[in-house]
């Protein structure tokens, strides 16, 4: 009786499950770092442009000896945004002297306060990508980063 053996090529099921199951747990363990970075990435995001806002409003406090008429001015911006100034009026191009664009996952509101003394409080809101819903920092006229920790 003749045998006849075939030499068979390809992957077993057991060899493709393996390969699956490497896969999802490379997937379970890059994903969420990969999130985390984006994160982080966009907080520094906001950090910089709340100090470059900082910044023109402290260079338009120097040329004007104020920082601008009392009020609520905000920038609320998304993908492909080509926005230049802050809804409220404020006087002076502040999104463009502060270099803000789009694609931003932040918001920002200016309040700005003339009596007794010159002030303002500028904020960041969280609104969109996967920092929605994240902390909400903020700065002041006097250099006071909040929150304390935990942002800055």
């Amino acid at each position: 009786m003749k045998k006849y053996f075939h030499d068979h090529e390809g992957f077993t099921l057991v060899e493709l499950m393996i390969v699956v199951a490497v896969i999802a747990i490379l997937a379970a363990i890059a994903i969420p770092s990969y999130l985390g970075i984006q994160k982080k990435a966009a907080r520094s995001e906001a950090k910089a442009n709340l100090e470059a806002l900082a910044l023109a409003l402290e260079g338009y406090m120097a040329e004007n000896n104020n920082y601008g008429p009392a009020g609520d001015y905000s920038y609320i911006c998304g993908q492909g945004c080509s926005k230049t100034g802050f809804a409220g009026g404020f006087p002076a191009p502040l999104a463009t002297i502060a270099n803000l664009g789009g694609g931003y996952n932040y918001n920002y509101w200016i309040h700005v306060v003339t009596t007794p003394l010159p002030s303002f409080v500028i904020a960041a809101s969280a609104l969109r990508g996967n920092v929605a819903g994240d902390i909400s920092p903020s700065i002041n006229s006097s250099g006071q980063k909040l929150p304390a920790v935990g942002f800055w």
